[in-house]
C-alpha cells in the first residue's frame, strides 16, 4: 500500500473520546482519513478498559486481506505515547519496514522543539542524535537536519524574558484559494466604512498591547502582519493600522508584511509599507505556472509576480520571501524544478516550501481537481530536488513545522540566505517568547518564568465577533499580562 492510495482510505476509531483526536493524528499520519465520507475502509482502532489495563486493538485491511493484532497497556503508562508507538509499530509490521516514515514516532508540528528541550539539559549534539534514532525512530539525516536547525537558532530563542514579538491578523482575501482553509472575508464584499471600523478595532487592540508593554517594561523587537492578505484592505484602512505600529513600537528589528497577493499590491501600497517602516515582505506566487495559478483562482498572472518583486527591490525592502506549494492539483516535478530555477535566479532572501495539505475546509477537499493532486512519491522527489537547488544557490533551512494531519515524511521549511533569517518565524515556531497578538484569529501566548509554559488569549475570527468582544479579550490579556509580568506567577 503506497502513501497515495492511503490518502483514500478511512480508519474508524472505537474507544474513549479524550483520545480520539490522538489517534486520529496518528491514523492521519499514517495515511488514513475520519470523518464521515464514504470512503473504503482501511484500518480500524479500538482501546478499551481491561481491567486495570488499557486493551489496544487493530486491523489494517488491504486487498481483501485483514491483519489484526492487540497489545495491553499497564496502568500507570503513557496512554498516548505508548498506543502512538504501538500503531507506527504494527503498521510497519503489516506493511513492511520500508514503508517506514522517517520521522518515526516523532509526530508533533514543531520537531524542532523536542531538539532544543535536549540542548537545554546539556545534552551534546552526539548525544541528542543518538536519543532522536534509538528513542524516536528518526533517521540519522533528519536526527542531522534537526540539530544543524536547533544550532542555528539558538541566539534567537536565547532572548531576555521581557522581549516580545508582536503579531496582527488581518482575515481579508481578494478571493478564496481552492487548496486555502484559512476562514478569510472577500475584502469586496465589506463597505468601506466597515473596512475602516475593522482597522480602527484593529488600532485599539495594538494601543492596548503597548501599553501593556509600557506597564510591564515588555519590549517588542519583531513585528509580523499576516492573514488572509492584509494588502487587500484599502490604503486608508490599512495605513491606520500600520501607523499605530509604527506609532507603538517605534524601535523594531525587524517588520514583516503579508503581501502574498501580487494583485493586490501596487506601488503605491508598496510605498505605503516601506513608508512606515517595513523592511520584510512576502511575495507568494505558490508557483509560476500560469495554469496552475488559473486552476487554483490566485487571480494574478506570472507577469504580475515579476512585477511585484521588480517594485520591492526599487523601494528598499532588506528582504524578500517568497513562498511556493508542492503537490498542487496538475503539478509535476518539473514545474517545481522551473519554480526553484526562477527562485534562484531572482535570489530573494528567503524562500518557504510548503506541502499541500488537504483540509476538510478548504473548497480542494470536495473538488474534482482532488483527484489530479500528483502521489506523494512525485511530491518527495519535488521537494528533495528544490531542496538540493536551493542549497546550491547558498539558502539553508532555518526552521520548519508539519501540519498537525500531514501524511508521509514531509514539512513546511523555510529557508534563509546566511544572515537574513527572520527571528519572528523562529521565536514564533519554537514558542520560547511571548507573542501579543492582535486582531482577529490572532492568539497571544504569554511565556511563563519556566521559559516552556504557555497561558493564551484568542480572539474570535469573525470580525463581527471581534469587535463585539475586543474589550472582554483586552481585559482577559491585560488579566494574564498581570499574573505573567506581575509577579503574580506562581
Amino acid at each position: 500500500m503506497n502513501t497515495n492510495e492511503q490518502q483514500e482510505l478511512a480508519y474508524a476509531y472505537e474507544g474513549p473520546p479524550a483520545l480520539h483526536a490522538h489517534i486520529g493524528q496518528v491514523m492521519a499520519y499514517l495515511g488514513y482519513s475520519g470523518g464521515h465520507e464514504p470512503r473504503p475502509l482501511g484500518a480500524a482502532v479500538t482501546l478499551q478498559a481491561a481491567g486495570t489495563q488499557q486493551r489496544l486493538d487493530v486491523t489494517f485491511y488491504q486487498q481483501g486481506q485483514e491483519w489484526h493484532t492487540h497489545a495491553y497497556i499497564l496502568a500507570g503508562a503513557d496512554l498516548k505515547q505508548t498506543s502512538k508507538e504501538l500503531l507506527l509499530h504494527w503498521y510497519d509490521r503489516c506493511f513492511g519496514q520500508g514503508q517506514r516514515n522517517p520521522w518515526g514516532t516523532l509526530m508533533g508540528v514543531r520537531p524542532t522543539k523536542l531538539v532544543h528541550h535536549l540542548r537545554d539539559q546539556g545534552l551534546s549534539a552526539p548525544a541528542i542524535e543518538e536519543t532522536l534514532v534509538r528513542h524516536y525512530h528518526v533517521t540519522p539525516a533528519i536526527a542531522q537536519e534537526l540539530l544543524a536547525m536547533t544550532a542555528l537558532q539558538r541566539p534567537f530563542i536565547e532572548r531576555p524574558r521581557r522581549e516580545a514579538a508582536l503579531y496582527i491578523g488581518i482575515p481579508y482575501c481578494p478571493s478564496h484559494c481552492l487548496y486555502c482553509s484559512f476562514p478569510s472575508r472577500l475584502c469586496q464584499t465589506e463597505t468601506a466604512a466597515g473596512l475602516l471600523a475593522f482597522a480602527a478595532a484593529v488600532e485599539e487592540d495594538i494601543r492596548d498591547i503597548d501599553s501593556l508593554c509600557r506597564q510591564y517594561g515588555l519590549r517588542v523587537t519583531s513585528a509580523y502582519i499576516g492573514g488572509g492578505t492584509p494588502t487587500c484592505l484599502p490604503k486608508d484602512a490599512l495605513a491606520r493600522i500600520l501607523q499605530a505600529v509604527a506609532v507603538s513600537f517605534p524601535d523594531l528589528s525587524e517588520w514583516t508584511v503579508e503581501a502574498g497577493r501580487p494583485d493586490t499590491a501596487d506601488v503605491a501600497t508598496l510605498a505605503l509599507l516601506r513608508e512606515y517602516g517595513v523592511d520584510r515582505i512576502s511575495v507568494n506566487p505558490q508557483t509560476m505556472q500560469q495554469r496552475l495559478l488559473d486552476l487554483l483562482g490566485r487571480r494574478h498572472s506570472v507577469a504580475d509576480v515579476y512585477t511585484m518583486y521588480e517594485n520591492c527591490r526599487r523601494l528598499g525592502f532588506s528582504v524578500v520571501n517568497m513562498d511556493f506549494i508542492a503537490g498542487l492539483p496538475g503539478q509535476t516535478a518539473a514545474d517545481m524544478q522551473e519554480n526553484m530555477e526562477i527562485v534562484c535566479q531572482l535570489h530573494p532572501e528567503n524562500v518557504t516550501i510548503h506541502t499541500l495539505a488537504l483540509k476538510k475546509k478548504a473548497p480542494l477537499f470536495h473538488h474534482p481537481l482532488r483527484q489530479a493532486i500528483p502521489p506523494a512519491g512525485e511530491v518527495a522527489a519535488s521537494l528533495s530536488r528544490s531542496r538540493q537547488l536551493l542549497a546550491q544557490a547558498g539558502y539553508i533551512p532555518y526552521y520548519m513545522y508539519r501540519q498537525k494531519y500531514m501524511a508521509a515524511s514531509f514539512a513546511n521549511i523555510g529557508y534563509a540566505l546566511p544572515q537574513t533569517e527572520s527571528q519572528y518565524n523562529i521565536q514564533m515556531m519554537e514558542e520560547r517568547q511571548t507573542i501579543l497578538a492582535a486582531g482577529p484569529g490572532s492568539t497571544t501566548k504569554f511565556l511563563a518564568s519556566d521559559g516552556h509554559s504557555l497561558e493564551k488569549v484568542y480572539m474570535p475570527k469573525d470580525p463581527d465577533t471581534y469587535r463585539q468582544l475586543l474589550a472582554q479579550r483586552m481585559a482577559q490579556r491585560r488579566r494574564i499580562c498581570a499574573m505573567i509580568y506581575g509577579g503574580d506567577d506562581t
